[in-house]
């Protein structure tokens, strides 16, 4: 299970790796070598057209791997041998368009078979019961964001409608790398954790080995994509490259 991962982790860092990019089998090699770094779980993005939640980086892996001709189904082919391969529980982080496209249920469905264990939908429905009652049925986690503005009433309906962890944003706006974390995200957390069980993670512009280190000092867990992302498109070798990024972060 998700949660369990994150709190059995010494050092829980979930890194963001882009699906698709440079191309899906690459995708395969990275997600293998993050999981043997010590990521507590890995989120795989999948690439949208108009990713509304994602930065400048972001937004480019996006756009590169559909230039390289991702498809979700070869996702969904290639999935079930990474998976096997893995000790990290592996988590798609999605827009909700590909999905209902699809069929939500049918879909989830196919990601669970293939070794997925847990979804985040950022542009998820203010109410998602039914969604959580799909996922809770058929046994994937339904990861849930609180961010910078949320209301307490607000902040407690998305609690309840969340299993695996609870993602806390940092920052108001979109993903990227940041010089600072804001320092409410600590009163942010115990607020979440004063509603919930469940492991609450922080993610959005984490970018160096101190913020981990602050966050992780009041958080179950951290999340990393910008910061990675940008080394792996920049990098001649990004298998190796997604390594030494997670090695460092967690050192």
């Amino acid at each position: 299970m998700i949660a369990e991962a994150i709190r059995t982790s010494k050092r829980a860092v979930i890194p963001y790796v882009t699906a698709g990019l440079p191309d899906l089998d690459a995708t395969g090699e990275i997600i293998r070598a993050l999981s043997d770094a010590g990521a507590a779980a890995i989120e795989i993005g999948i690439p949208f057209s108009d990713p509304i939640a994602d930065g400048p980086v972001l937004q480019k892996a996006s756009h590169l791997a559909l230039e390289a001709g991702f498809t979700l189904d070869g996702l969904m082919s290639g999935l079930p041998r990474w998976s096997a391969g893995v000790s990290a529980p592996l988590i798609v982080m999605s827009y909700i368009n590909p999905f209902m496209r699809r069929g939500m249920r049918e879909t989830l469905v196919r990601l669970r078979d293939s070794g997925i264990q847990g979804v985040i939908i950022p542009d998820l429905p203010c109410v998602a019961a039914g969604i959580l009652e799909v996922c809770r049925d058929i046994g994937i986690d339904l990861i849930r964001f609180v961010a910078p503005t949320t209301t307490e009433e607000r902040m407690r309906e998305v609690v309840s409608q969340c299993s695996g962890f609870v993602y806390a944003v940092t920052i108001k706006g979109v993903t990227g790398e940041r010089s600072s974390i804001p320092p409410e995200v600590r009163r942010r957390v115990q607020e979440i954790k004063s509603l919930t069980d469940l492991p609450v993670c922080t993610g959005f512009g984490v970018s160096t080995t101190a913020q981990v280190e602050d966050l992780l000092s009041f958080a179950d867990g951290v999340i990393v994509g910008s910061h990675l992302m940008a080394r792996v498109m920049d990098s001649p070798d990004p298998v190796e490259e997604s390594r030494e990024v997670l090695r460092k972060l967690m050192a």
